[in-house]
């Protein structure tokens, strides 16, 4: 059932070298799921590593292509859009909670349209509406602007989107 504390030190590699350890800590983080540059810092800061060891794991990641912010943006942008249902400020804002630098976060939001924004309102709208049958016009109205506004939805969208669903509705 529960394992001991030797048995869960025989899986661990016993490291000596500190650099070693970061560099296993490090690839270990990147086995659960991608990291932005400014993630992994701050993860391999928060364990304990210093500057000598941060910078060599930094460079061996780096030049074994192991952390490409580019794609990790074009790859949260695409989830930011079909599951999470993010308006742009929303996604803007995700990025950035994620590591990933402002310029890059513009270049990835080039691509962002005002159809997909609308595709995304509408779809989180309908999924939601699902749970609000019995509740009064207005108050369905009102929980709707605050959620997409919430989502990072911009007003325009929003208005839309909350009128597309009232035009269904009649």
């Amino acid at each position: 059932m529960w394992k001991k504390a030797s048995q869960e030190n025989k899986a661990m590699p016993r490291l000596k070298d500190s650099r070693a350890k970061a560099k296993h800590y490090a690839l270990r983080l990147l086995h659960y799921r991608p990291r932005s540059r400014k993630e992994m810092l701050e993860k391999l800061r928060r364990k304990g590593f210093n500057d000598d060891q941060i910078n060599g794991v930094m460079e061996f990641l780096g030049n074994a292509g192991l952390l490409k912010d580019k794609i990790l943006a074009a790859e949260l942008f695409r989830n930011a859009i079909r599951r999470r249902y993010l308006g742009r400020k929303g996604i803007e804002m995700f990025l950035l909670n994620r590591g990933i630098e402002k310029e890059l976060i513009n270049e990835t939001l080039l691509s962002h349209t005002q159809e997909m924004e609308g595709e995304a309102a509408l779809k989180l709208t309908e999924k939601k509406l699902k749970t609000m049958k019995n509740y009064p016009k207005n108050t369905v109205r009102r929980r709707l602007y605050g959620m997409l506004q919430r989502r990072g939805f911009s007003s325009d969208v929003i208005y839309k989107t909350v009128k597309a669903i009232e035009d269904k509705k009649t």
